[in-house]
């Protein structure tokens, strides 16, 4: 469903990419006109605050230079609406904004177990480090 909000409201097909240089195979849209394009891009600005905006909850996300949407959940498990004793789920969506096509890139990501290690804010360097060296030369390079 992400992918909409960075393609003008279209909804892309996923594919796993197993070869070197796939880069000539053409996305194909699961859903077109999943949403306006205007609606689209009113919920990607808004995404990209939760990153950006220094209160956002993503905002330790952020890296200079680049533009990151994000949108960070946490889902409590458990037996009771009383019970105490339940687990955390911690999940963040993401992607760039204003790259080059080679370098688009959006990363869904969830951990369970995370009560008592910050939630959702567990995956967020994580997630960081793995926008954090594109459009770089080189995947070791940092981007500060």
């Amino acid at each position: 469903m992400y992918s909409a909000f960075v393609n003008e409201g279209n909804m892309i097909m996923p594919y796993l990419e197993y070869k070197e240089n796939a880069s000539s195979q053409t996305a194909k849209y699961y859903k077109e006109n999943a949403f306006s394009k205007e609606a689209a891009n009113e919920v990607r600005d808004g995404l990209i605050q939760v990153v950006e905006n220094p209160s956002g909850t993503a905002h330790s996300a952020k890296i200079e230079g680049k533009t990151i949407a994000g949108k960070t959940g946490t889902a409590e498990i458990k037996q009771s609406k009383d019970d105490t004793e339940g687990t955390e789920i911690g999940w963040f969506n993401a992607f760039n904004v204003g790259e080059s096509d080679e370098s688009l890139l959006l990363v869904v990501s969830m951990v369970e177990n995370v009560k008592g290690k910050g939630g959702s804010h567990y995956l967020l360097p994580k997630v960081r480090a793995i926008f954090d060296p594109i459009g770089t030369p080189f995947f070791g390079s940092k981007v500060t």
